[in-house]
């Protein structure tokens, strides 16, 4: 059996495709009220079409441009071992270069305190020794003092004994218990003492010691090889024959006191 196709089904069948492309395209084009407003007029906002919901327009999102910053430890190229040798070797610089100067520091502060100990040391030292000079001179010039002092009170004794002798001539001529000869008193002592006992009677008594003024009166009185300075005799004394003989000054004899009556 053939079967024959008539010219109307085949029109019939152009006709219908072309009305589905029709409607094809007119799908396909937007309705005016759905395109976008022209720029720079002020178009009110559209209300949605009905059955569709309300969509927010997406913002385009702006790439942030990240600058790269270059680390100066990273290296762009791949590190051996060599290099990781080498960071040891300058943390072991940094390390022994903290731990130099930790110890140069500490050194240092020490130092310090030692050296204030002894600036301390040196300052008190040096305080003692003028504490103890001033000591010795005080003492030394005490000593100078007294002895001045003490002559200067016996030549005032000495004045004062020879100023009453004269006042007292115009009375008598020498005192009880008194010798006179030439002009003077003498006095001869019955006890015995030592030669500042003696020196001391002979003040409280106007006069002094007997004294033997001239060189050849000293040659005739001494006793042979007298004075000899034997033990420290820095005195003199009278023996029985009436000659010189030295001794020490702390030993008790026989004195005799002198003084001035010229009337």
């Amino acid at each position: 059996m053939c079967t024959v196709y008539t010219n109307a089904g085949l029109r019939n069948l152009s006709g219908v495709r072309d009305d589905e492309e029709d409607d094809d395209y007119e799908n396909m084009t937007p309705p005016y009220k759905d395109l976008p407003p022209k720029p720079g007029s002020m178009a009110p906002p559209r209300p949605p079409r009905a059955g569709k919901k309300m969509e927010k327009p997406s913002l385009p999102c702006k790439t942030q441009k990240m600058a790269a910053t270059p680390v100066p430890w990273i290296s762009q190229e791949p590190r051996g071992p060599g290099h990781c040798w080498e960071d040891r070797l300058m943390v072991c610089l940094y390390l022994l270069v903290v731990v130099s100067l930790l110890l140069g520091c500490i050194g240092l502060a020490v130092t310090l305190v030692k050296y204030q100990a002894v600036v301390e040391e040196l300052r008190m030292l040096t305080f003692q020794q003028m504490a103890w000079q001033a000591n010795v001179t005080g003492m030394s010039g005490l000593a100078g003092l007294k002895k001045d002092i003490d002559l200067i009170r016996a030549d005032t004794d000495q004045a004062l004994v020879e100023l009453r002798g004269l006042l007292d001539c115009t009375k008598v001529t020498c005192p009880d218990g008194w010798i006179p000869f030439e002009g003077k008193c003498y006095y001869f002592s019955p006890s015995t003492r030592s030669w500042d006992g003696a020196r001391k009677f002979c003040q409280e008594n106007y006069s002094h010691l007997v004294i033997i003024s001239s060189f050849a009166e000293q040659l005739i009185f001494w006793d042979p090889q007298e004075p000899n300075n034997l033990h420290e005799e820095d005195c003199a004394s009278m023996n029985k024959g009436g000659t010189w003989n030295d001794l020490s000054c702390d030993k008790t004899t026989y004195w005799i006191c002198e003084r001035k009556c010229s009337c």
